[in-house]
């Protein structure tokens, strides 16, 4: 059993969810590498509108097809080797796949659009925001196949493999979330909603952020629990540590010696271990302001 103290929530994770967030957490890193790789490639490759269809097609089916063989390793891994690639593909991957609808859709539209025109001297602005949506395509069947994975185990009756968040769960998750911050739990029952919405959906990440900012995260749990999920929530403490120092500017920084306890007071507050860095940022602003 896992378990993260969020301000008084005690979350607990057991075997079977551990192991679907591994399996999660592998795709998502996987499918942010892979749609990386398409568009750095895709973009050194094509100099026209007409190649992505051409081009784009040929690498994005190979890196999906690259995705299908990790899940099948990491079906193989729970002791069911009766799946191979193309059973794979075939009885538990096509329903959430997308990428050669829409890239053949997206060629469908630019001939419409553009017919008549020349490409030979298509901009690399305008080939590249092409590239990036076909990239986000790449991305989520990547991270979709994870879905497949924990079909294919569930189907193999595997035992310690948690089903995947459904919807229903992600809609009273919501609702809880919308109430909690609309102010209607009443103090004595934050902890016990807080501990719903996330056992109901973990994989909302701005209800981290959300509680970082009101209630913060002294013990740096929520971070913790976020690095747990595949997050890196210290990007978004960051971007608060930057907003609290503007406010400060805003209001002119007469004492700095106050501003930088305060900063460090704030850092402390939301569990940012990088203080030393924004409290020198301080001294930087005030020898700027006193030149």
């Amino acid at each position: 059993m896992i378990s993260f103290d969020i301000n008084g929530a005690i979350i607990e994770f057991d075997e079977k969810m551990n192991n679907y967030n591994n399996i999660r957490k592998f795709f998502k890193s996987y499918a942010l590498d892979k749609s990386s790789e398409f568009e750095e490639e895709s973009l050194n490759k094509i100099q026209t509108i007409k190649q992505i269809s051409e081009k784009c097609l040929l690498l994005g089916e190979k890196i999906i097809d690259e995705a299908i063989k990790k899940g099948v390793e990491n079906i193989v891994k729970y002791d069911v080797i009766t799946i191979d690639s193309n059973i794979f593909k075939e009885n538990y991957c096509e329903k959430y796949l997308d990428f050669t609808r829409l890239l053949n859709n997206f060629s469908k539209d630019c001939s419409n659009t553009n017919k008549g025109k020349k490409h030979n001297n298509a901009k690399f602005y305008d080939i590249k925001p092409h590239i990036e949506r076909l990239s986000e395509y790449i991305y989520n069947d990547c991270f979709n196949i994870h879905y497949a994975v924990v079909d294919a185990l569930l189907e193999k009756k595997v035992k310690n493999i948690q089903p995947y968040v459904d919807n229903k769960s992600i809609r009273q998750a919501d609702a809880l979330f919308n109430n909690y911050k609309d102010g209607f739990i009443s103090k004595p029952d934050e902890c016990r909603v807080i501990k719903q919405i996330i056992t109901l959906n973990p994989y909302r990440e701005d209800v981290y952020e959300y509680i970082i900012k009101e209630d913060g995260d002294f013990g740096r749990e929520i971070e913790k629990l976020t690095e747990f999920l595949g997050y890196d929530i210290r990007i978004h403490k960051s971007k608060l540590m930057n907003i609290y120092i503007k406010k400060l500017i805003e209001n002119d920084i007469n004492d700095i010696n106050s501003a930088k306890e305060k900063v460090q007071k704030y850092a402390k507050y939301i569990g940012c271990i990088d203080s030393k860095v924004y409290i020198s940022r301080i001294d930087d602003i005030y020898t700027f302001e006193k030149a």
